[in-house]
């Protein structure tokens, strides 16, 4: 019987059963083209495991007998040449080489970070020394405050009245305003 109809059989979906024989590494029979054949035996196991489940207990812990379960094949190897202890040696001398290989890359790399820390940490250092320069406060000489106000003081012009500078002179014609005028 084929994985579909035994599905049927037990009321649940064909990936359950697969599930089940892949997890619980039973032994079913396969056909030519590697689809499960379910035996008698095979179908009566499938009802206890799924009687366990309805139960309560996990699929981890489903008991099935012996006899079903997968055995491990246990393959000898084949005896040592010649010619495989010198593959051996080849292969143990290239990852020794490529232990060593990286060994060297890694330690280039560790000397470049070094040196970047270094100029890094030199840059910092320069840039507190600016940082602390522009925050200490630069006190002015006191002359340089007197000189100012002196310099302020000289340089008033002198201010011609609100009145004249909008209507200007109204005496132009009077000789004696022009005079005055000039005095201005």
């Amino acid at each position: 019987m084929n994985t579909s109809a035994v599905a049927r059989l037990l009321n649940v979906s064909h990936s359950t059963i697969q599930r089940w024989v892949s997890q619980l590494n039973m032994e079913v029979e396969r056909n030519q083209l590697g689809h499960y054949q379910f035996s008698e035996e095979d179908i009566a196991l499938l009802r206890k495991i799924q009687n366990q489940l309805n139960e309560g207990i996990i699929l981890q812990k489903v008991s099935i007998s012996e006899s079903k379960l997968k055995k491990a094949i246990v393959r000898k190897h084949p005896e040592t040449t010649k010619e495989h202890e010198q593959l051996m040696e080849r292969v143990i001398r290239l990852e020794n080489g490529l232990k060593t290989k990286a060994d060297d890359v890694v330690s280039y790399q560790l000397l470049q970070h070094r040196s970047e820390m270094e100029e890094m940490h030199k840059l910092v250092e320069k840039l507190e020394a600016r940082i602390e320069a522009l925050e200490t406060p630069t006190v002015l000489p006191f002359d340089y405050f007197l000189a100012a106000e002196e310099a302020a003081a000289t340089k008033k012009t002198k201010k011609k009245p609100f009145m004249k500078m909008i209507f200007g002179n109204s005496r132009k014609n009077d000789p004696t305003s022009l005079s005055t005028a000039d005095s201005d």
